[in-house]
This record gives C-alpha cells, sequence and structure tokens, in this order.
C-alpha cells in the first residue's frame, strides 16, 4: 500500500476552501441575532455549503492532477474538513448569544447535518469527476 500524497494535499486544499465557503454560509446566510432559523434561512445556507463542497472537490482533483485515484479520499477529506470548519465558524457567532445546552445540541446538529450534507455532495462531485480523469491512468477502478 502507497500512500498517494498528492490526492491528501488535493483534500487539505478542497477542504480548506470548502470549510471557508460553509464558514460563509453559517456566519453570514444565517443571521446571527436569532437563534431561531427559518426554513429558508437553513436550505439558502445548506446550498451555499453544498456550492463550496463541489468547488473544494474540484479544486482538490484539479491538485491531484485530475487523477481519479484517490478521488474518495479527496472528498471524504473536504466534507470532513468543511463540515468542521463551518460549525467552528457558526459556534464562535452564535456561542456567545445561546444557552450552553442549546449551543451544544445546535453544535451536534450543525456538524452532523453538515457532514452528511457534504458527503453526499462530495461524493457525487467525485463520481462526477472520475469520468473526466484521463481514460489511460494505471490503477483507476471502473
Amino acid at each position: 500500500m502507497t500512500i498517494n500524497w498528492q490526492a491528501i494535499l488535493g483534500g487539505v486544499v478542497g477542504g480548506v476552501l470548502a470549510g471557508l465557503v460553509a464558514a460563509y454560509a453559517t456566519t453570514q446566510v444565517l443571521p446571527a441575532a436569532e437563534p431561531a432559523y427559518g426554513v429558508a434561512e437553513m436550505l439558502w445556507a445548506a446550498v451555499v455549503a453544498c456550492v463550496g463542497g463541489v468547488l473544494g472537490v474540484g479544486a482538490g482533483w484539479l491538485v491531484n492532477a485530475r487523477r481519479a485515484r484517490g478521488l474518495g479520499g479527496i472528498a471524504a477529506i473536504t466534507s470532513l474538513l468543511g463540515s468542521v470548519i463551518g460549525t467552528y465558524a457558526w459556534g464562535r457567532v452564535v456561542s456567545a448569544l445561546d444557552e450552553t445546552g442549546l449551543f451544544l445540541v445546535g453544535s451536534i446538529l450543525m456538524l452532523g447535518g453538515g457532514l452528511i450534507m457534504l458527503a453526499a455532495v462530495c461524493g457525487l462531485t467525485a463520481a462526477l469527476l472520475r469520468v473526466q480523469s484521463p481514460a489511460g491512468e494505471a490503477g483507476a477502478r471502473p
């Protein structure tokens, strides 16, 4: 087994990009002044974070020299970092406004929901990019 350092670097670059977009979504799209969010606000923040996940996997794929090998790892790292960074940014804004118990429950829900959402979007993006990778690549799985 060999470690694909280029794919890991691509995942970290993509994860930081997805995290920055998710941080924007959780701090700017969701209103910080009120702890109760509406459905439309939450959906809009989810759409913005999903766009960040797609951009992150795309950037990671480019860092990985457009190879199919390692795309699953890039998607996994991107979704994990994106959800953790987005939750951390949300927690910094909301922690001063909310009770400790509600803040803890909100953080768990934000991290879990973000991770599930980004894993689905990043995995789908990786599957679509696998088709766009060069055909004669050694180690590519069908």
